[in-house]
């Protein structure tokens, strides 16, 4: 099950993170009784002029939760289209956080400039060779998921997802 941190107004940043986190841990005790893994996913940049930000969208605020919620049954969910709009894009998240606690990777395009979108592979400018060769490399055991478009979207991006691996 995928999870998220949430979001906040700005002003009420630090309060809503903390709640986020003690919210999570709950969850995460209630996860261990059942036997299920829960997934916490990086969440997108927001547009300057947006009302709300996402909690959990950079390399460090993904870091302070995944710090603090140290359940077996807390895992990693990387969407990668949503870390290519941060400075710090895909390779400061694989650089940061250890893939032994990633189970899925979750793939779109997009454009690193832009806001964010579900592209299909190809209609933006992410370097997905490069990130294959860094998750694969980096000992990446878990699934893909692809996350854009209609199903038949999907399933034709993944056999042209599947050439981009084999580069």
């Amino acid at each position: 099950m995928v999870v998220h941190g949430g979001f906040h107004f700005t002003g009420d940043f630090a309060m809503r993170r903390d709640a986020a986190v003690e919210r999570l841990a709950g969850l995460s005790e209630r996860a261990e009784q059942l036997g299920i893994d829960l997934l916490f996913e990086n969440m997108n940049k927001e547009p300057a002029d947006a009302e709300v930000r996402y909690l959990g969208y950079n390399v460090e605020e993904t870091q302070y939760f995944l710090d603090r919620l140290k359940s077996p049954r807390l895992r990693w969910a990387f969407t990668v289209n949503h870390a290519h709009l941060v400075p710090e894009g895909v390779e400061g998240f694989l650089q940061a956080f250890d893939l032994g606690r990633c189970d899925e990777v979750r793939l779109a395009d997009c454009w690193r400039n832009g806001k964010e979108i579900h592209l299909k592979p190809g209609e933006g400018d992410l370097d997905f060779a490069d990130m294959f060769r860094r998750l694969e490399g980096g000992g990446f055991k878990g699934h893909y998921m692809t996350a854009f478009g209609s199903l038949e979207d999907m399933i034709k991006g993944r056999e042209h997802l599947a050439q981009l691996a084999d580069k």
